[in-house]
């Protein structure tokens, strides 16, 4: 709804600083006590969750216009929830819904002209994904590095669809996690297909503001998706799996089933169907909470139960988990527009990680995995960085 429609909201907004910090009775050290990082880096009060709130009152009463400080506060925000979840704890705004407003309200306007996001749009709107990549058949290029054929849409049929999602088809940096995952997939005997003309899931445009382009891809995906006739779908990419459950059914009805890979692995080991040969020796793990899979979707138990079920495997949580997890800093557009920004940010996570004595750090985004994997290398960092089904392919031998 438009920016105006938030008016009683962001009037009610308490300037309380509590989008910034871990809960008080939950916080375990000075350390680790932030959770916002666009004010935790800039340190300037537009950048806090209740900067932004006086800012979207302000344009709602006339009383400010866009301007250069104002576009690159809400730019770089990597929409990580953090303020969402603390401030409906108190039951008193849709912080991420007025976020998002400020942004379609500023395309709007027209006064998006960040390079980089303008690009990522226009290849969206040419290409269908935010890369600039021209050719579609890239996207299933990967599975001829695969030792088996896997099944391509809707020239061949198969009740499971695999999402694999822009960044995993076409970033190399995280293109083994679903080589592994295809792997698990044949080796739990699961019947799956790909799209081979696959489209991005529109939310990166939703989130820089482009609204229309959004339903347009939404609106393509949902015919897609229903006249392959599947019963599941599933994404290991939370940005997907986030459009889906929670934007899509604004747009239409996806009629199959939608699970995040972690959500369709947990059952399968549940039901037997995945089986463990292998143990590690003693490799000690700690696990990051994306966002979108986390903090917006709430699903935090599937990937640890995984974790618990991997044999030699000791599991340390950091001090930020769940709810209060520190983002990666690849979201919300700022990979592509502030790549200095999001090195921060996943250094930050880093050294939470490091503070555990882990020498492997896991999650289940690829975002998360392309900030940690360019932060670790940058950094030199003892840390291993891996996506969770890469350690249930080792452990399945």
């Amino acid at each position: 709804m438009p920016l105006e429609d938030y008016r009683r909201q962001v009037w009610n907004c308490y300037r309380c600083s509590s989008g910034e910090y871990v809960s008080l009775w939950e916080m375990k050290s000075k350390r680790f006590s932030k959770i916002c990082p666009s004010v935790t880096r800039f340190l300037w009060d537009i950048y806090a969750c209740h900067g932004k709130m006086d800012c979207a009152r302000a344009l709602i009463d006339g009383k400010l216009q866009w301007n250069d400080t104002l576009i690159d506060a809400i730019y770089k925000c990597t929409l990580c929830a953090a303020c969402d979840v603390r401030c409906k704890r108190a039951g008193v705004i849709n912080v991420l819904e007025v976020l998002e407003e400020l942004r379609a309200k500023c395309v709007e306007d027209g006064f998006l002209k960040i390079p980089a996001h303008r690009k990522a749009l226009e290849s969206l709107k040419r290409y269908g994904n935010p890369f600039g990549v021209a050719e579609r058949q890239q996207r299933i290029a990967w599975t001829q590095e695969l030792e088996f054929n896997v099944k391509i849409m809707p020239k061949e049929k198969a009740p499971v669809l695999l999402y694999v999602g822009s960044m995993y088809a076409l970033e190399p940096i995280v293109r083994e996690t679903i080589k592994s995952i295809a792997r698990v997939l044949k080796m739990a005997e699961v019947n799956f297909g790909l799209i081979e003309n696959e489209i991005d899931d529109g939310l990166y445009a939703l989130q820089l503001g482009e609204r229309g382009l959004f339903e347009e891809i939404a609106e393509k995906n949902i015919k897609i998706f229903n006249e392959l006739g599947i019963q599941t779908l599933i994404t290991p990419d939370p940005h997907a799996y986030n459009a889906f459950k929670r934007y899509y059914p604004k747009i239409g009805k996806i009629e199959a089933k939608v699970l995040h890979v972690t959500e369709y692995l947990q059952e399968l080991i549940e039901c037997g169907k995945i089986k463990f040969k292998a143990s590690f020796n003693r490799l000690t793990v700690t696990y990051h909470d994306p966002c979108n899979l986390g903090r917006v979707c709430g699903l935090y138990e599937p990937p640890r139960k995984i974790i618990e079920s991997l044999r030699g495997v000791e599991f340390n949580e950091m001090e930020r988990i769940k709810n209060n997890a520190w983002c990666c800093g690849a979201g919300g557009g700022v990979m592509a527009a502030y790549p200095e920004f999001m090195a921060w940010t996943a250094n930050e996570r880093i050294e939470e990680a490091e503070s555990t004595g882990s020498s492997i750090l896991v999650t289940s985004c690829p975002w998360c995995e392309y900030a940690f994997k360019t932060a670790v290398e940058a950094k030199k960092s003892h840390l291993g960085v891996y996506n969770i089904i890469e350690l249930l392919e080792k452990a399945c031998g």
